[in-house]
């Protein structure tokens, strides 16, 4: 007899049922059973069983196993056994209904028909509902469900499709819908309830829904619907995603791609942000020329559809920078569609956005989180990375592997913070791990910084600092597994190994080479949320007090002469070499938009407003310093030319410039932070043979798999531990 001991995404995806038909249909004896960490067969022929695992489910994934000879045993048969172990073997992402659920979801015969958690084991939630490893219906929410007979015999019958879904379900048995109104609960059928809930959305009402990962907050795509939502979740300008019947209501919407329809349709079902087919169509959603559009991924968001043939707004239920909320008590709208079933984990969309056929994450949540990414190392430690600020992720390596935690958002909101803090230890739990060594940025004010020395004392284990925009650099060439490397990158703000606010910056390696001409942040952070100030700190340099009027008009005389004065005496400003800076300032002088309502604003609105760029502007480079100043009087000195290419040839300025940088040093070039996301600059960068991120976000949510990515470098050139 021969035992294989299988690791991998090997739990959650029918793994087990293929296995125990294919060894049924060939003839084999002997077991499956999960335990900690994997699965674990006996079989009584190796080379027929290894032929087996070549041809396993598509949501499953073979990391790698070991065979061992063990006594012969007799066996009758080959069964599915009761898992036992503790260990962490990864638990697939939640996923989206399949083909064949939604079939029966509309047959009027089927008994799930309409059912609004119609699911199977191809499909359904995993992540959201899990309390630990191995992935059974005991540790999960769905444990307080008892089948009933009918589930029962499908989850025990070999040749159902049902055959041990955890999440099997059924209106008899499964978990409820419940439809409140101002605090009374509507008491009628499920599919009523619906329909009612549908109506309410009709008439133009905010409402909150239950998800797989938290609530969204649901309304029409009409201007006073969206109104009212910006009210209720205090978001003036953030663009909303929406949600659309099918990919033919999608291409009424925004152009798209044969690559955007095929992650648009994908089982991960994220949110794709594509080219609106017009601009000023759905603005109050989206104020720029692109629209988050994603599609149904649950029987209850298909169902609602069968009541309503518009788009829907669907976006998080949470105040901003605040986590995803997930329970009933939590909501702030009177109308709410929800359920009984806990959310275990709490998990927002997953953002995607395509350049030239290239996919960035914006955020990797739903549909992918917890899936582990590969990392070629032989360090055999256990680490923890902490990652950055704003559109936070934390990160554990271990065995080869690295898992990235959920979108964990701003973590200077307390709320945020707090929700961070549990979730690593809850990860730590659910992997089984205890780290090593624990990475953070080295900004010294940000609340994951001061958590990290923290948890190194708690811990009694080594805290290393990695300097933001390196850990930026590394998530892209560990990707890669690149070791050699030049590197640029451009986003708002990072904590410079010089004390100064990085942001523009070119490395060979971890050596910083060049980067873009520092210019002072005037009002420090209100220079990011006011961008009129940052503009006017660089146009003090080439025009007079009175001459800046003309290009600031919103600013009073006596504003003004405050400013002025600030700047002459060096108070509170702050030298930086910030991309995002520049693109802010430009947004201001162009008359795009001065005011940061939401993080990133004027940059897309820059880039949402340009069209075809100007040729007759080179990069201005001294001593590996791309300047800006001269950018800027190029803008002064074309100000009456057509304003959107104007904004388009500041974006390929900055791209050209760094770019010209990089490649005096021969090597392999990779681009990564915010700026990535922008088109312009990443066009150029691909056009040229740069490399961007794929399985991480190029932003900073991306940080806590570059700090591993940083670390497992400086500990292979060491040879020994850099702690």
């Amino acid at each position: 007899m021969y035992k294989f001991f299988i690791k991998g995404v090997v739990q959650g995806v029918g793994f087990r049922p293929y296995i125990y038909n294919s060894c049924v249909k060939e003839g084999l004896k002997g077991y499956i059973k999960n335990i900690g960490d994997g699965v674990e067969v006996i079989v009584n022929n190796k080379e027929k069983f290894i032929i087996i695992l070549k041809e396993i489910p598509t949501l499953a994934r073979i990391d790698s196993y070991e065979i061992e000879v063990v006594d012969e045993v007799f066996y009758e048969d080959f069964k599915i056994i009761e898992s036992e172990g503790e260990g962490f073997s990864e638990i697939p992402a939640d996923l989206f209904l399949c083909e064949e659920c939604l079939k029966e979801l509309n047959e009027n015969e089927n008994r799930r028909n309409k059912y609004y958690f119609t699911t199977c084991t191809n499909c359904g939630p995993r992540f959201s509902i899990s309390k630990k490893s191995p992935y059974d219906r005991v540790n999960t929410s769905m444990s307080e469900y008892n089948m009933c007979d009918l589930c029962k015999n499908e989850y025990e019958n070999p040749a159902d499709r049902r055959y041990h879904a955890q999440t099997i379900a059924c209106i008899k048995c499964g978990p409820k819908l419940r439809l409140y109104i101002n605090g009374n609960e509507v008491i009628d059928s499920e599919i009523k309830l619906i329909e009612k809930a549908v109506e309410k959305i009709k008439n133009g009402e905010v409402i909150a829904i239950k998800g797989v990962g938290g609530f969204h907050l649901c309304c029409l795509t009409k201007n006073e619907s969206v109104n009212n939502l910006r009210g209720i979740t205090r978001r003036k300008n953030k663009p909303y995603a929406i949600m659309c019947k099918n990919y033919e209501m999608a291409l009424k919407i925004a152009n798209i791609n044969e690559k955007e329809k095929d992650i648009l349709e994908s089982p991960q079902r994220p949110i794709v942000v594509l080219d609106k087919k017009d601009k000023n169509a759905y603005y109050e959603v989206s104020e720029l020329n692109s629209i988050g559009v994603m599609l149904p991924y649950t029987s209850l968001h298909y169902l609602i559809f069968d009541f309503i043939d518009e788009p829907l707004v669907m976006t998080s239920s949470n105040f901003p920078d605040e986590p995803i909320t997930n329970e009933n008590k939590e909501q702030f709208v009177e109308i709410i569609l929800t359920h009984d079933r806990k959310i275990e984990n709490f998990v927002d969309d997953s953002v995607i956005k395509i350049i030239e056929g290239k996919k960035l994450f914006l955020r990797r949540s739903r549909g992918f989180v917890p899936q582990s990414i590969e990392i070629k190392s032989d360090c055999k430690k256990t680490i923890l990375a902490l990652g950055a600020e704003m559109s936070n992720t934390f990160c554990i390596y271990k065995n080869g592997r690295a898992i990235a935690s959920q979108y964990m958002g701003n973590t200077s909101n307390l709320k945020s913070f707090n929700n961070y803090k549990q979730n690593i230890k809850k990860f730590l739990e659910f992997t089984n791990s205890k780290p090593d060594v624990i990475l953070c940025d080295k900004h010294p004010e940000y609340n994951t910084t001061i958590s990290g020395e923290e948890l190194s004392k708690e811990l009694k284990v080594p805290l290393i600092k990695v300097q933001h925009h390196i850990a930026h650099s590394y998530s892209i060439a560990k990707e890669i597994n690149f070791d050699d490397f030049t590197s640029i990158v451009c986003d708002g703000l990072g904590y410079g190994n010089d004390g100064n606010i990085w942001g523009g910056e070119i490395f060979l390696n971890d050596i910083r080479t060049g980067h873009l001409e520092e210019q002072y942040q005037l009002g420090g952070d209100s220079a990011s949320k006011d961008s009129r100030k940052m503009l006017f700190s660089i146009l003090r340099k080439i025009l007079s007090l009175e001459e800046i009027k003309k290009y600031i008009t919103d600013y009073t005389e006596n504003e003004l002469d405050i400013l002025d004065k600030q700047l002459k005496d060096n108070f509170n400003c702050p030298l930086t070499s910030s991309c995002g800076r520049i693109l802010d300032a430009t947004c201001a002088l162009l008359g795009f938009g001065f005011e940061r309502t939401y993080e990133g604003r004027q940059a897309m609105l820059l880039e949402s407003n340009s069209t075809i760029p100007y040729d007759d502007l080179e990069p201005v480079i001294e001593d590996n310093i791309l300047m800006t100043t001269p950018l800027f009087e190029y803008l002064i000195k074309n100000y009456d030319r057509d304003k959107k290419r104007l904004a388009a040839t500041v974006q390929l300025y900055l791209a050209k410039g760094l770019y010209e940088i990089a490649k005096r040093f021969d090597k392999p070039i990779v681009f990564g932070g915010g700026c990535a996301y922008n088109k312009i600059m990443t066009k150029f960068m691909l056009d040229h043979n740069v490399y961007i991120n794929n399985n991480v976000p190029a932003g900073d949510g991306g940080i806590s798999f570059g700090q591993i990515g940083y670390y497992l470098k400086q500990l292979t050139n060491s040879g020994n531990d850099i702690s």
